[in-house]
């Protein structure tokens, strides 16, 4: 009876990830560039269980004296939590500032407090001192137009630091801009920027930061090529209503194993205050 409650228990708390899981995709549905977390669960070492203290053999191998029952499942752990980079849907927003990316491995570069991240958030603006930021107010980065360092194909080396010269986009509020496909911003019909745009060879090699924003975990940053789709925004990967039925599905089996637990302690009491109870 133990064995049912840590097998229960454990896959309580395996439940309990899932619903923060879950529940931190549905708070960013409308979060720019969002990538859906998930997770993955693996069993826990089975059990073998065989018959003891039995005189018997059993055909048909009639040497074994305590022949196998079968395996018990001991709970389940989680294995590993991660972000499916999976491109969302396009969304037209015919603002001129907006950028979505087609290469689905490319990330905007952006300066936070924190230091240099990456999004793929496109939802830009002109702040009030003149720079190209996004809504949380990071900086976005870009090459002068044209770049000097064209030929260089690595950004960011093995240790973070800058191979390629970027910084600041500063335009005049009054100034008329656009975005073409190469990324470059042009301020008065004049090519001023290019945005830096960057990938790894390795997924993993970007760890979510928060929200919509990614840090370098490790390996060199290169140069990213695709189109930018100017007046486009791109869409969290998931569907809201899988992820509300994934939440009606946390619950109920969390609320299975509860009831699971509740049946062990109902039996443990019972064994223990009318089973073993002397009688005169």
């Amino acid at each position: 009876m133990i064995r049912g409650l840590y097998t229960a228990s454990s896959s309580m708390l395996c439940e309990i990830i899932r619903q923060d899981m879950v529940a931190n995709n549905l708070a960013n549905v409308d979060t720019p560039g969002f990538k859906r977390d998930s997770g993955i669960f693996k069993e826990l070492p089975t059990m073998v269980l065989r018959k003891v203290n039995d005189g018997q053999l059993y055909p048909p191998r009639p040497l074994v004296k305590y022949p196998k029952i079968g395996k018990l499942g001991t709970g389940v752990i989680l294995d590993e939590s991660y972000t499916d980079f999976a491109v969302g849907k396009f969304e037209y927003t015919d603002n001129p500032l907006d950028c979505a990316l087609e290469n689905n491995k490319a990330f905007f570069l952006i300066e936070t407090p924190q230091g240099t991240r990456f999004t793929r958030d496109g939802v830009f603006n002109i702040n009030q001192d003149g720079f190209l930021t996004n809504m949380n107010g990071d900086y976005v980065l870009a090459e002068p137009e044209p770049p000097t360092q064209s030929a260089e194909k690595v950004l960011l080396d093995a240790d973070g630091k800058p191979k390629v010269d970027f910084g600041r986009i500063k335009i005049n509020p009054s100034d008329r801009v656009t975005i073409d496909t190469e990324g470059r911003v042009i301020v008065n019909d004049v090519p001023q920027f290019r945005m830096v745009r960057g990938q790894a060879s390795d997924r993993k090699a970007f760890r979510k930061d928060h929200s919509n924003h990614y840090i370098r975990a490790y390996g060199e940053v290169q140069r990213a090529e695709g189109k930018v789709k100017q007046g486009y925004v791109e869409k969290p990967n998931f569907s809201l209503v899988e992820e509300m039925v994934k939440m009606i599905e946390v619950s109920r089996a969390y609320e299975a194993n509860s009831k699971v637990i509740q049946a062990h302690d109902s039996l443990l009491d019972r064994a223990i205050n009318s089973v073993g109870q002397i009688r005169r």
